[in-house]
């Protein structure tokens, strides 16, 4: 019950919020609003435009984070979002998938395991990351990437699947 009010609460909030722009008080304002659904929440959480929070009772959100618009966040294993993270525009965070039964994945069991999202990391736009990953600290995953192994921190990532393209990346310095 409490995952299909959480649910229905997050929905009703982007729908009725889709028509402000995505600047910084609207943003800011539908993070407040969406903060009771989540499983934990820091202070300012914002939140764009078409972001699709599935499960939001198992995401937790550190603070000045912020999801860009059209985020795609499918969080049955659990999402942990640290501090001073941003995902760009259409990023997709999947905690499960399905195996295959009978000769056909529609009705295979699920598996799932939780994403961790390290403090100060950033998801360029389309990114996909899939369950049981960990982005570390100060990573940085190119667009259009797709994550299946953990980022080590202050590392850039990319392709498909992602690699690393460069590891210990000054956190002082502007990649």
């Amino acid at each position: 019950m409490v995952r299909l009010v959480s649910f229905l609460w997050v929905h009703l909030v982007m729908l009725l919020t889709s028509w402000l722009p995505d600047i910084r008080p609207c943003l800011k304002l539908r993070g407040l609003l969406v903060r009771p659904a989540l499983k934990r929440c820091g202070r300012n959480f914002q939140l764009a435009q078409r972001v699709t929070l599935n499960f939001p009772n198992c995401l937790e959100v550190g603070n000045d984070v912020y999801f860009a618009a059209g985020c795609w966040l499918h969080a049955p294993g659990g999402i942990v979002v640290e501090d001073e993270v941003q995902l760009g525009p259409y990023v997709v965070l999947i905690t499960g998938d399905h195996s295959l039964k009978d000769g056909s994945y529609r009705f295979g069991p699920g598996a799932r395991a939780p994403i961790r999202l390290q403090r100060g990391c950033w998801l360029a736009a389309h990114t996909t990351v899939i369950k049981g990953v960990t982005v570390g600290r100060g990573a940085l995953v190119a667009a259009n990437a797709v994550v299946t192994q953990d980022v080590p921190d202050f590392s850039i990532v990319g392709g498909v699947p992602a690699r690393i393209l460069r590891e210990n990346v000054d956190p002082g310095a502007t990649p």
